[in-house]
């Protein structure tokens, strides 16, 4: 599972390994092994020679800049396994599996495998429809202290369940459900509650917990041993409440499974 944090700390490493090298062929191939012809529109040739001369992210969106002519948009969301390394490319390796992978210089290679893999690149130019960024709400990694206004006022609008709330890309962008869980927690709210049942202490809460969480999580490399023994998510395995030692609960919250302590998210 790919997440914001996850994918920050991603594009921290393409940052340190991959500016001012060139692209070299673009692969994807199913589960059985079989090269398809083209990943999201573009042929195997398509950016070879383009160098990387930028890296920026936003949500769960990484632009490559290449040649400051062109940006390669590369969505890194949800089910997906993500890999920069050395070593056989798929066409050299013996394993039959769907991945995407797009050779980097002579022998790295940035390697995905998941869901919708032909979906997940965009070449983008100036004449580019970017309608699909502008439907994104702010990024949480990204927005300061004061930009919680903004967040506010989205809030107030919206009449639906917490967890919900933070699994819509409209309102914060990039926060999967494991991080769902854990702002929720710290901010001691059911996730099935309703904005508008809210108090306005409880709102700042919710909102204050967004970025200070995932900060956290960042800060720990997305590693869950080094998370705060005070974070639900290292509790997960062994189902108990890491405040008050209860065993926590699921609940379906919009069709999803959510996982909360039913006494400290009274």
């Amino acid at each position: 599972m790919a997440d914001l944090p996850e994918i920050e700390l991603f594009k921290q490493k393409l940052q340190r390994m991959v500016l001012r090298k060139k692209l070299g062929s673009l692969r994807l191939q199913n589960a059985k092994g079989e090269l398809l012809s083209e990943a999201g529109g573009l042929a195997e040739d398509a950016l070879q020679g383009k160098e990387i001369s930028d890296i920026h992210r936003y949500g769960t969106q990484v632009f490559f800049e290449l040649d400051r002519r062109e940006i390669l948009a590369l969505q890194l969301g949800g089910e997906l396994s993500m890999e920069l390394e050395r070593g056989p490319t798929m066409e050299e390796s013996s394993e039959n599996r769907a991945g995407l992978e797009l050779a980097i210089n002579a022998h790295l290679s940035l390697r995905l495998q998941g869901t919708q893999l032909g979906t997940r690149l965009r070449l983008l130019d100036e004449a580019s429809d970017v309608d699909f960024l502008t439907k994104l709400g702010p990024d949480p990694l990204l927005v300061p202290a004061e930009g919680l206004s903004h967040l506010r006022e989205s809030l107030a609008r919206r009449r639906s369940a917490l967890r919900n709330v933070l699994l819509d890309d409209s309102f914060v962008t990039g926060i999967g459900p494991l991080w769902a869980d854990e702002i929720l927690f710290q901010a001691r709210l059911r996730p099935d509650r309703t904005v508008p049942s809210l108090s306005e202490e409880e709102r700042d809460r919710f909102l204050e917990q967004i970025p200070q969480v995932l900060q956290r999580v960042l800060r720990s490399q997305a590693k869950i041993p080094l998370l705060p023994k005070t974070f639900l998510t290292r509790h997960r395995e062994d189902g108990h409440c890491p405040s008050c030692g209860g065993a926590l609960e699921s609940l379906a919250v919009g069709g999803k499974t959510a996982l909360f302590c039913p006494v400290c998210q009274a």
